[in-house]
């Protein structure tokens, strides 16, 4: 139903039209708000079918008003508004009714301000949040987007309303939907201990996600997806502000399981499987990861065995061991996502992903399916993780996930990529998205906790110079600013560089995408990292009221504290991540493994370890300190000696006979150091590339001051190897110590700035202390 003309408003509509607008402003209707909605019109006797079903059409998330439609609802608005009476503008729901009754379609016998129908109207307006004797003048001046709350430009140095236009972009629409959507509440968290409550609550919000299309967001249009991955992406971050549960189970659905199918398998799959998961009407499970192998895919040891004859595959778990662990949607699901080794003719031909049934429309296990519940976990107890195990369990040969690797008429095993290692890596490289994902999750959750212990260190007080003095605010103190803002400025920086990575991955092209895998898993590993370490800093920052439940720190460290260890071990990450470094990204090593990565350094790399001069080795200056070539200097020099002299030793190593494997093992570390290196100078790029972008004015000066910071922490950080490395003398380090207690202290005086411009409204963070 299309809305073209005003003879389409009706009286009955123009009583709704003030609460549906405002509705729709933030674009979105909660779950909440369109059941009561439904309820209210179906028994609204004084609206026409035909009122009843445009109403009841325009509460459908999956059918929001056009830009068109919007558009002439605002002007049907403005024109009745302005024409009542002054003294007839009292409320929206006054609004509504007042503008039915002067309408020239007037139908007297449809008593629109009968005490029934002002008391359903009005019941909306109270479930919305909307009731206000207030002027409609305000309800106006929101259409013209007059009524935003400003900040003090005399309060601090730049807008948070702009800052958070810079950090949110493109995506600001889809992030404030899903706000306003976990603002709701039935989104609520939740602290209830039980998990098979969390469990079943969770469920339901997934389903009601789903409901609203975000679960199809990024699947194509033409298998009944949204045809967005890019805000797919956004919608399961923005989600982080909410009940981390909730965050997971989505990802599970969504991203683990959908994406698997999607990814991995062929249109016959897509057509058949993503418009009902994408529904969440199937609900399915990533089946990777095994009790005797987690971080090692490629040694699990489930089989899949395929049967010419039965034109079939027989999943098979050998061992206790091999059974599938930590599987999130266990208990829920009816469907799982098997990665095993594919048998064909007795030949393996690696690992696969095959679909194969867990329960029935009743949901009773089929036939030689066992599940076991994980039990309770530190954290994210909403999310149903089990364990599963396969005896002879027999699928058609169609539910092999076949993108890579499938099986032809006569019975034989063809795949397009020949080497199975490249076949291999390719095939995990098409779930990257979800490192992404969780790394930005991270970054997220980092700023709930900032947000709420800034806001608290900014009206805490304790301890004062004098007796008779006011107390003194805790972010007033250095040790407290040094606690906090270099975190802060992490934040911002990870924040930024997932962003940029985001956006690189949705128009990558093949000869790209091995670079952003790269980038992805470096990124995942120090922002997860960096998420943990900023929570418990933020914990210890609130005291005492930080350990309460109420104040949600508690709950944001035991679920987030997972990430470092799923979608990849951070430190098994990091390591590959210094393998591609090595070889240049070169593909060479992704076919031959540690051999290539050998031989391709003897060919590159000579014994004698280059050098490098800083020309600034001594220069203490404040103008030195804050210039940004100084500081991608000290990045890129810290990178570039960390690579040429982790090479030198594995030459070294290799010249002694040493098996190339033993070798990366005794370098292990180094190459730790150099992973880091190398995404903590990504992210300095990205924080610099963001600010070049900015046109000139508050808001920039306030991100490179962000930048500053990040950069300068970072240096500090790591003075002890500076200083080893004879980059920089004792009096620099000292300096860059000073400079960055002195860029806290001026931060400082903006951090509710900083953290505002996060958007995360106060019911979201959830905290009572702020």
């Amino acid at each position: 139903m299309e809305l073209n003309t005003t003879s389409q408003i009706t009286p009955g509509i123009l009583t709704m039209l003030p609460l549906f607008y405002v509705g729709w402003s933030d674009s979105v209707l909660s779950p909440s708000e369109i059941k009561l909605i439904h309820e209210k019109l179906e028994d609204a006797d004084f609206l026409t079918d035909y009122e009843k079903e445009y109403l009841i059409h325009y509460t459908d998330p999956q059918t929001p008003p056009t830009t068109e439609v919007f558009k002439f609802w605002v002007d049907t608005l403005k024109e009745k508004a302005y024409n009542l009476e002054e003294l007839k503008k009292k409320s929206l729901v006054d609004l509504g009714i007042e503008m039915a009754l002067s309408s020239i379609e007037y139908d007297k016998e449809k008593p629109w301000n009968a005490p029934k129908a002002v008391a359903s109207i009005k019941e909306i307006e109270k479930a919305m949040g909307l009731e206000s004797e207030s002027s409609v003048h305000l309800f106006l001046g929101k259409m013209e987007h007059d009524s935003n709350k400003e900040d003090s430009i005399d309060e601090f140095s730049f807008e948070s309303k702009k800052m958070q236009s810079i950090l949110d972009g493109d995506k600001a629409d889809v992030i404030e939907r899903v706000k306003k959507l976990m603002r709701d509440p039935f989104f609520s968290i939740d602290l209830n201990p039980d998990k098979s409550v969390k469990r079943n609550r969770t469920l339901k919000q997934v389903k009601a996600l789903a409901k609203q299309g975000l679960g199809s967001y990024a699947f194509p249009k033409n298998f009944g997806g949204g045809g967005r991955v890019g805000d797919h992406i956004t919608v399961f971050e923005t989600l982080a502000y909410g009940d981390l549960s909730l965050l997971i189970k989505f990802g599970v659905q969504f991203g683990l399981f959908g994406g698997t199918v999607f990814n991995l398998g062929t249109e016959k799959h897509h057509r058949k499987y993503i418009d009902p998961l994408g529904k969440a009407d199937l609900l399915g499970c990533f089946a990777m990861t095994e009790t005797g192998h987690g971080s090692n895919v490629r040694g699990l040891e489930t089989t899949a065995v395929y049967d010419h004859e039965k034109k079939s595959i027989t999943i098979h778990s050998p061992t206790h061991q091999s059974g599938k662990e930590y599987i999130g949607n266990a208990m829920h699901c009816s469907m799982a996502a098997v990665f095993a080794q594919l048998i064909v003719n007795g030949e393996k031909h690696g690992v696969h992903a095959v679909l194969v049934p867990i329960r029935d429309q009743e949901s009773n296990l089929y036939p030689g399916i066992k599940v076991e519940d994980c039990g309770y976990k530190i954290g994210l107890n909403g999310v149903d993780n089990g364990r599963l195990w396969f005896d002879q369990v027999e699928v058609p040969v169609e539910n092999l996930l076949d993108r890579f690797g499938s099986i032809d008429e006569d019975g034989h095993y063809i795949s397009s990529i020949q080497n199975p290692n490249k076949r291999f890596f390719t095939m995990l490289g098409a779930l990257v998205v979800g490192r992404i994902c969780v790394g930005q999750a991270g970054i997220n959750a980092s700023k709930s906790a900032l947000a709420i212990a800034i806001k608290y260190g900014n009206k805490r007080r304790q301890f004062a110079s004098k007796d008779d003095e006011p107390e003194t605010l805790l972010m007033d103190y250095p040790t407290h600013q040094r606690r906090l803002l270099p975190r802060l400025a992490k934040t911002y920086g990870y924040y930024l560089s997932i962003a940029k990575l985001s956006k690189d991955y949705i128009k990558a092209d093949e000869d790209k995408m091995r670079k952003i895998e790269t980038k992805a898993a470096g990124l995942k590993a120090l922002a997860t990292w960096h998420a943990t370490d900023t929570i418990q800093e933020c914990r210890e920052a609130c005291g005492g009221k930080g350990y309460l439940s109420e104040n949600r720190i508690g709950a944001l460290k035991a679920d987030s504290d997972i990430f470092t260890t799923f979608e990849g071990d951070n430190t098994v990450l990091l390591q590959l991540v210094a393998k591609g470094l090595l070889t240049e990204f070169k593909q060479s090593f992704h076919d031959e493994g540690f051999t290539a990565v050998i031989r391709y350094l003897g060919d590159r790399i000579g014994n004698t370890l280059n050098t490098y001069n800083p020309i600034y080795k001594r220069n203490t200056s404040s103008e030195h300190l804050l210039d940004r070539e100084f500081h991608l200097d000290a990045f890129r020099y810290r990178e570039k000696r960390l690579l040429i002299s982790l090479s030198q030793r594995m030459q070294d190593y290799l010249k002694k006979r040493i098996n190339p494997f033993d070798a990366f093992l005794k370098c292990q570390t180094h190459m730790i150091e150099l992973a880091k290196a190398y995404i903590e100078r990504l992210v300095l790029r990205d924080f610099n590339s963001k600010i070049r972008e900015l046109d000139d004015g508050k808001e920039k000066k306030a991100l490179s001051k962000m930048c500053d910071l990040y950069a300068l922490s970072v240096i500090e950080e790591h003075k002890g190897w500076y200083l080893e490395s004879d980059y920089m003398d004792g009096s620099k380090t000292k300096a860059v110590r000073r400079m960055v207690t002195k860029l806290c202290a001026g931060i400082k005086l903006d951090s509710l700035a900083y953290v505002d411009a996060f958007g995360i409204p106060d019911d979201l963070l959830g905290a009572e202390i702020i």
